[in-house]
């Protein structure tokens, strides 16, 4: 099950009372730490690569005139 089905399963209605609401948040807050641990792995990944790719292009020869799609996809050299 996806995250939106998960927060569609949540009951809200209207008439809730203090418990029940009190519960959905603390299950919405949840998920929202959830979902922003998720983002901030997914950018630690982004700089690694990222800090990987700037890495590789200062060890590359200056005088390598591929095309980046030569350089991307295996060009004919």
């Amino acid at each position: 099950m996806n995250t939106k089905e998960q927060l569609n399963n949540l009951t809200i209605r209207k008439t809730m009372n203090t418990v029940e609401i009190n519960k959905s948040i603390m299950e919405l807050n949840y998920k929202k730490e959830q979902l922003k641990n998720e983002v901030d792995i997914i950018q630690e990944q982004i700089y690694f690569l990222a800090s990987l790719r700037e890495s590789q292009r200062s060890t590359e020869d200056d005088t390598d005139e591929r095309s980046l799609f030569d350089q991307m996809f295996g060009g004919t050299d």
